[in-house]
């Protein structure tokens, strides 16, 4: 059974990019372009969520520290934002990784398959 990465951002062409290239790579992919659909697609268990951070009514580090006590897979920040505060802010929120955009394709799909094979270690 293919591992499922959520994918939470308001940028469609970055849901899109991101969908096509881990399908390709076998993941199933569940897509929500705002908070309040992630809240929604968090029934379907994924085994990793990769998350924006500016977005519209609620940002990322809202719902990762509103949703940390509900999952413990591994979350990922995929962002704009580059200073080191939010870097700091991202990790100490819940969250396990941060990566900021423009990003490597390569490098985001080694850093999620070295996640999900820490979960499965654990």
């Amino acid at each position: 059974m293919a591992e499922k990465i959520l994918i939470v951002d308001d940028e469609k062409d970055i849901i899109f990019l991101l969908r096509d290239y881990f399908t390709f790579n076998d993941y199933e992919v569940i897509t929500a372009f705002d908070v309040t659909e992630a809240e929604e697609k968090l029934s379907q268990k994924p085994d990793l969520i990769l998350l924006d951070i500016n977005m519209p009514k609620k940002n990322g580090m809202e719902f990762c520290k509103q949703i940390r006590n509900l999952t413990d897979c591994p979350i990922i920040f995929l962002t704009a934002r580059t200073e080191e505060t939010d870097v700091l802010a991202g990790l100490s929120v819940g969250g396990d990784d941060y990566i900021t955009k423009p990003f490597n394709l390569r490098e985001l799909l080694g850093r999620v398959q070295a996640h999900l094979r820490r979960e499965k270690r654990a």
